[in-house]
């Protein structure tokens, strides 16, 4: 592609991981991959983080299409990333419980088909899965086994609707470096670092070189 082609409308929707809490170089994983379209595919791409912090695939289902539907127009061909699950997983806030999850796996599992579902006929689609938290104490255990749970069920909600989806959950959970990027940030969160390794892991991910024809 010739050097300044603008290139797509990229919608990032999902929560606080997408948003970029606790980002130092603020933005998230979706401004990282922007930058590197422009710097490297010479393509001033539109990246839309359309991240907002603690919303679950409750919230997320009720918003999402009428924000990417602002967004696009037909000079430019669209991309819709979406990342959610953490929320959802974690405990629910109302009862303090730690046995009961923000939104039940079947719940989850229902907003996420019909999120996915219809975004899929809409533009070119991609899913990337939850990421681990803290592998800590017993609060933060039944987390990421909930975690697990949730993207077991994702997975095979991306394969019915043909839609590529980047399995992060097991990989975040035993990576060392995002490890280490979540005690520097508050368990849940990353430092910038952290943001970096999901924007690394993007990039290089055979999905999204597909989607933007890289």
């Amino acid at each position: 592609m010739a050097e300044g082609v603008t290139g797509h409308r990229i919608c990032c929707f999902g929560d606080s991981l997408v948003n970029g809490v606790r980002d130092g170089d603020k933005g998230g994983w979706p401004i990282r991959l922007g930058r590197r379209l422009l710097d490297e595919a010479k393509r001033e791409t539109t990246i839309y983080n359309l991240g907002i912090r603690a919303e679950t695939s409750e919230g997320l289902k009720a918003r999402w299409k009428f924000e990417a539907e602002l967004r696009m127009v037909p000079e430019f061909p669209t991309v819709l990333m979406f990342s959610f699950g953490v929320n959802d997983a974690n405990h629910a806030e109302d009862r303090g419980e730690e046995t009961t999850m923000r939104v039940s796996p079947a719940k989850s599992a229902a907003n996420a088909a019909e999120i996915i579902g219809e975004a899929s006929k809409l533009a070119p689609t991609l899913w990337i899965g939850p990421q681990a938290v803290i592998d800590g104490g017993k609060s933060s255990k039944e987390i990421n086994e909930r975690l697990e749970g949730l993207n077991q069920i994702y997975a095979e909600t991306a394969r019915g609707f043909d839609v590529p989806y980047l399995d992060l959950h097991a990989m975040t959970l035993a990576d060392q470096d995002w490890q280490r990027a979540l005690r520097r940030g508050d368990g849940y969160h990353p430092d910038r670092a952290g943001y970096d390794r999901i924007a690394e892991l993007i990039w290089n991910w055979d999905g999204w070189k597909r989607a933007l024809g890289l």
